[in-house]
């Protein structure tokens, strides 16, 4: 791959970016083009895409193709958002633009969407300390939690520039009432997103048309020149003063004011709420620009996968990177994940493979990566950490379950509501059970941290297991935490479980 092209087709417009791919994973810009499309447009109301935006999409598309074949692009990757993704006719879209132009459009979940987000965010700025990604798309906000550049959450809401302009209805300049029932909502929703109380943020960075027009905005008012915003930094106090100037003009007013562009003044004012409100709820007072957003992520992810970079990666050096980076115990990490091959040899049963048994070594390697974020309910951030965790040789399926392993060292044993839970299927919560009660047991004989415990021994007869300890010392403390922990392998195996010492 010398060329490549990068499409992002989201709900309010379709961006292209036209790359040199050049040595060691970077790239050189050559050309960008965007559309304002509205492919949401009134998808709040009719649930599908309209036969307008449709068309309006299309012809953007073959545009962007048209200019993608001028500067000889040999890969073209096209991804769409949150219009697509929820729209009933989403799939037919897809289908007749392949019909219709011959490009392949990957419909990408709210997950792969932060993480694209992220990997924009984190190519240009520095991620120190806790930090969120936002990105404001006309269906769909994404906001990406991460501590020191790993993510620790993605969360998606349905609050785009376009679906909540719909909320606020007509009135021309906006209704205060309106406006005071869309930010009741907003508020709201990111409330019983991130709880009462979520952990405060030191700065926020922001990609997508609302984040450039408001530091446009910004920069306008300093006499500053506002062709290029990436970068530029708006305080909590910028953005409310630009809220309430912006909601209180008519929709030809804000088109006047300078930093505004035609296309976005009537999406504007929804755009700044949704920020403004982001901000306050996660006590964020910097504000930086991010210009490039999903497209750049796009751009990076592929040619990692088309230089083979990833592909060439060793997994096992990847998760020890990975957990250094999270500041894990290596010694008490390598020593869990060898009892717990052993005893996994001893235990699995047909259900099991050797696939699992490689995302147990992950799950054993990474289980305690929560730490990084805190010490209490850190078999949780564990599992958050590792949800979203990008390692070599794991697909997301792969670390959907390796997370809730991890979940399952410590704390309470596997129940429905768990979310991280629910969301697998059947067969794979039967091995997660399984691998987290093998995960629990090992951990156990490791209580004090410090490798006493040499080798265990297992024993199957039937409905009962016998688990002997082999160590150096007295083992009466790993011998307690064993047993205290022998209750998943129990239940999801169906045993009962003896532990005793050599």
């Amino acid at each position: 791959m010398k060329r490549l092209a990068a499409i992002d087709i989201g709900s309010n417009s379709v961006r292209l970016m036209v790359v040199a791919v050049e040595r060691g994973g970077g790239y050189r810009l050559l050309d960008e083009e965007k559309a304002q499309v509205r492919l949401g447009e009134g998808l709040v109301q009719s649930g599908a895409l309209s036969d307008a935006a449709q068309e309006r999409a299309l012809e953007a598309l073959a545009r962007m193709l048209e200019i993608a074949r001028s500067l000889e692009a040999d890969t073209v990757r096209a991804v769409a958002t949150a219009a697509v993704r929820t729209a009933s006719n989403g799939p037919a879209f897809v289908a007749r633009v392949r019909e219709t132009l011959g490009l392949d459009v990957e419909v990408v979940s709210e997950i792969e969407e932060g993480r694209l987000a992220f990997t924009g965010a984190a190519a240009s700025f520095d991620l120190p300390g806790r930090t969120a990604v936002i990105d404001i798309g006309g269906g769909s906000v994404e906001i990406v939690r991460a501590a020191d550049g790993q993510i620790e959450s993605i969360t998606s809401l349905p609050l785009g520039a376009v679906v909540l302009t719909d909320r606020i209805g007509t009135a021309d300049p906006p209704a205060r009432e309106d406006l005071r029932a869309v930010r009741r909502h907003v508020r709201e929703s990111l409330r019983g997103a991130f709880g009462e109380d979520p952990e405060p943020v030191t700065v926020m960075i922001g990609s997508g048309g609302t984040a450039t027009s408001l530091a446009a905005v910004v920069a306008a008012a300093a006499g500053d020149d506002y062709a290029s915003v990436h970068g530029r930094e708006l305080s909590l106090s910028d953005v409310v003063h630009v809220y309430a100037q912006l909601k209180s003009l008519t929709l030809e007013q804000r088109r006047a004011v300078p930093g505004v562009p035609d296309y976005r003044a009537d999406i504007i004012v929804a755009g700044a709420l949704v920020v403004r409100e982001a901000m306050a709820v996660l006590r964020c007072n910097r504000f930086l620009v991010n210009t490039r957003g999903i497209r750049e992520g796009l751009v990076l992810e592929t040619i990692a996968r088309a230089t083979g970079r990833r592909k060439g990666a060793d997994p096992s050096a990847a998760i020890v990177r990975f957990g250094k980076r999270c500041r894990f115990d290596q010694r008490h990490a390598e020593h869990v994940n060898e009892l717990a091959l052993s005893l996994f040899d001893s235990m699995a049963d047909e259900s099991l493979t050797a696939d699992d048994r490689r995302l147990l070594e992950t799950a054993a390697m990474l289980h305690d990566v929560g730490y990084f974020v805190g010490y209490e309910k850190h078999h949780r951030h564990s599992c958050h950490l590792l949800t979203y965790a990008d390692l070599p040789g794991h697909s997301p399926r792969d670390m959907a379950v390796v997370a809730a392993v991890a979940r399952y060292h410590r704390g309470g044993l596997p129940k429905a509501r768990h979310e991280e839970f629910a969301r697998l299927s059947p067969t794979d919560r039967d091995t997660v059970s399984k691998l987290g009660g093998i995960l629990r047991l090992a951990d156990g004989f490791d209580r004090g941290r410090v490798g006493r415990v040499r080798s265990v021994t297992l024993e199957r007869r039937d409905d009962r297991v016998t688990v002997t300890a082999d160590g150096d010392a007295d083992l009466h403390v790993e011998l307690y935490g064993a047993r205290e922990k022998a209750d998943l392998l129990e239940k999801a195996f169906g045993v009962r479980v003896r532990i005793s010492g050599a």
